[in-house]
């Protein structure tokens, strides 16, 4: 049996249960050789890559080491968890199959519980000895622990051990149980510690901006965290102390890692729960929101401009989702002009200004988003800004600095590349590989390795997924499209040059040689 032992030091908070191949049943050298390539292939698999991306682990796992055991007959083998896999409480819980394993993981057989107190004696001489294995493995590995075993002639063998990374302990309670808590307060430490990823996401990431926010404009959408259990929400007067936390038609609720943003509406929002506890007695923790859908979206940040710093707004009726994935047509003012409105009152002007001005000196170099709902604004959330520092002309068309020339590639299939940038996978954070877009990237990227230098790419929005192409192009040229986006993020921290103009873009054609000076475009 050959399998991939993965670099503990830097994945322990992951499992990475089931990316690498496994080869069983290996009974030549010559067969040994074909497993070695199948494993050490798998090791640079997409998928693979992906799961080390997600960590943060892929610059240090950069090199594989191969196991080669024992290969076994079993009588019954399988899985073992030092913890409930589904409740997190404190239990040995053990599953199996008769013979090889390789069916229960893969979930082709289905697999019984193991007993000690089975009729069956090797199934409590088993189980035994499993109890002693995963209480040394969870002793070595300082956490809660999975393990794959095979019990073959009265003994268990060890195959595997890794950590449980996604368990947690869940509080269950016969009587109603409810509690409501600000998502955006200072929580009890023991709550803090239990909190599922999305609900800290909000308390630590969103609180601060927040905060600023509150000292400038009282009135804030409703946001809480709810612990129930369903028992608690068949109590009418909870019922009514729930519903007015929030004062919109709708409510965006998280419940679960599966059960993300989702918007019901109010009225329905206590159906909607109860359907979603399906145990009754099973202490619940949810996001809820108000969901406030707005007139338009806002982005406000610091810039240079030929009078100096100036902080301004980008707004665009398309929405935040549309601006940052590029596909967004926006109006950029500056804060300190009156004269410069985008359809906002001198009151929406005035706190987008000081509410930018304090968080930039609270949290450093940042960009905040807003959305306009009813004619009131509302901070929503904010990111670093590690780009070089935009420079605002006069017009606007600059999205990022600098000097080249190429021949012009004009992308035409803009369908397929802005669904490619709304998907919920598409990373905001850094370049991605083209080649996980298919064929039309791979076909671009091919085409842009035949030309004798680096091109000029033509596009009409500055979509999200054309951050792919940066490691082959010189610069961008766009007909419209949000300055602030994450394509012209990532251009200005590549310092390629782009900017937005319409007749420039009716202008040239595909095949041009062009030089993008953005100086002289400015």
């Amino acid at each position: 049996m050959l399998f991939v032992p993965p670099a503990w030091q830097k994945i322990c908070k992951k499992s990475f249960a089931g990316i690498y191949e496994s080869v069983l049943n290996v009974r030549s050298v010559s067969d040994l050789q074909e497993a070695i390539f199948i494993v050490l292939k798998s090791f640079y698999s997409l998928r693979a890559i992906m799961e080390k991306r997600d960590a943060n682990a892929d610059a240090a796992v950069s090199a594989v080491n191969i196991i080669v055991q024992r290969m076994v007959n079993p009588d019954f083998s399988g899985v073992a968890f030092s913890c409930h896999p589904l409740s997190g409480h404190e239990s040995l819980y053990v599953e199996y199959v008769p013979g090889l394993g390789e069916g229960l993981v893969s979930g082709e057989k289905e697999s019984l519980q193991l007993q000690i107190d089975s009729e069956d004696p090797r199934h409590r001489q088993a189980w035994q000895q499993i109890n002693g294995i995963i209480n040394s493995a969870r002793t070595l590995l300082n956490s809660h622990v999975d393990i794959e075993w095979a019990y073959q002639d009265g003994k268990v063998w060890l195959l595997q051990a890794r950590p449980v990374t996604n368990y947690a302990r869940v509080e269950c309670d016969n009587t109603p149980r409810a509690f409501f808590w600000p998502l955006y307060g200072d929580l009890p430490v023991k709550l803090a510690e239990t909190l599922p990823a999305y609900a800290i996401y909000f308390n630590q990431k969103r609180k601060p901006l927040i905060d600023i926010a509150r000292l400038h404009q009282k009135t804030q959408p409703g946001a809480i965290i709810l612990q129930a259990n369903r028992y608690a929400l068949e109590d009418f007067v909870l019922q009514q102390q729930l519903l007015d936390h929030f004062t919109g038609q709708y409510v965006v609720v998280d419940f679960s890692d599966a059960v993300r943003q989702l918007i019901v509406d109010k009225s329905t929002l206590v159906d909607q729960l109860t359907a979603l506890m399906s145990e009754g007695r099973r202490l619940y923790t949810v996001v809820l929101r108000d969901f406030i859908k707005g007139e338009c979206g806002l982005i406000t940040r610091k810039v240079q401009t030929p009078q100096g710093i100036k902080l301004v707004a980008e707004v665009s009726p398309d929405g935040l989702m549309a601006m940052n994935r590029g596909t967004a047509i926006s109006q950029i003012l500056t804060l300190d002009n009156p004269q410069q409105k985008a359809g906002l009152t001198e009151d929406n002007i005035s706190l987008l200004h000081r509410v930018t001005a304090d968080a930039l000196r609270a949290l450093g170099d940042v960009q905040i988003e807003w959305v306009l709902s009813g004619g009131q604004l509302y901070a929503l959330d904010y990111s670093a800004v590690t780009d070089t520092q935009l420079v605002f002309s006069a017009n606007g068309r600059v999205m990022s600095q600098g000097y080249a020339r190429g021949q012009v590639y004009l992308i035409t299939e803009t369908e397929e590349i802005e669904s490619y940038s709304i998907a919920p996978s598409m990373s905001l954070t850094e370049v991605p590989d083209a080649s996980v877009y298919g064929d039309l990237f791979s076909t671009m990227v091919q085409e842009m390795e035949k030309l004798p230098f680096p091109p000029i790419v033509l596009a009409r929005r500055p979509y999200a997924a054309l951050a792919s192409l940066i490691p082959w192009v010189a610069g961008f040229i766009f007909e419209k499209g949000s300055l602030l986006s994450h394509l012209g993020i990532l251009l200005r921290e590549k310092k390629l040059p782009a900017v937005c103009d319409e007749q420039l873009f009716k202008q040239i054609k595909h095949g041009d040689i062009f030089v993008l000076d953005t100086n002289s475009t400015r």
